[in-house]
């Protein structure tokens, strides 16, 4: 009796062990939902390393700004102080962006959900343009800009994982940026520094 006692003591202990590690995430993968609205598509990687700590690295690509003829005469009229070139005026903003973060979780639950902060870098490298297309049907080119921008940033979050493998994680935060602008059409370089606003809501699978 005792052995089969033991026995049955051994089989729920295995089975919830197993258990446990079923339910476990060690990894991730997601996607920015924002880039459904922005046209900027944004993927990260998520690995735990620790009972409280995880890191992050993603990678973005996309246009986040695309808008040609009557649509781009507001931000011609902003940029210019005039839409009247013509109504083939055209404005385009693209590029990519690789990002590394590392999350310390503050909650008691097992990670990787729960409260957390999480410190890290992102670049972003983005190409700017104004065009228009004249009565001869020539295309010209007002503004051509190069940004290479860093971006060092603290970002809190809340990650849920719900059913077991689906990653939810809104986030919002703040940064400093130091960028540089190369302007291709006059040749010339300038700097600056700033504060950048940092937010998302990744949706992704756990495993």
């Amino acid at each position: 009796m005792k052995k089969i006692t033991l026995l049955l003591s051994v089989f729920i202990l295995s089975a919830n062990l197993n258990a446990q590690s079923d339910t476990e995430i060690k990894n991730s993968i997601r996607m920015n939902g924002l880039g459904l609205l922005t046209g900027f598509y944004e993927f990260q990687y998520e690995r735990v390393i620790s009972e409280k700590g995880a890191i992050k690295i993603g990678f973005g690509t996309g246009t986040l700004r695309d808008v040609s003829g009557s649509d781009a005469d507001k931000d011609f009229e902003a940029a210019f102080g005039t839409n009247s070139f013509n109504n083939n005026n055209k404005h385009t903003v693209e590029g990519f962006t690789i990002n590394a973060d590392y999350r310390y979780f503050f909650s008691h639950l097992p990670i990787p959900k729960g409260l957390y902060v999480s410190p890290g870098i992102q670049y972003l490298k983005l190409n700017e343009t104004y065009s228009y297309t004249d009565s001869r049907n020539k295309t010209d080119t007002l503004i051509d800009n190069d940004y290479s921008i860093f971006n060092i940033r603290g970002l809190f979050g809340y990650q849920f994982i719900i059913a077991k493998t689906i990653v939810l994680n809104p986030y919002l935060g703040a940064g400093i940026a130091l960028g540089s602008v190369s302007e291709n059409t006059s040749r010339t370089d300038a700097y600056g520094a700033g504060f950048s606003i940092n937010a998302g809501i990744d949706i992704g699978i756990g495993f």
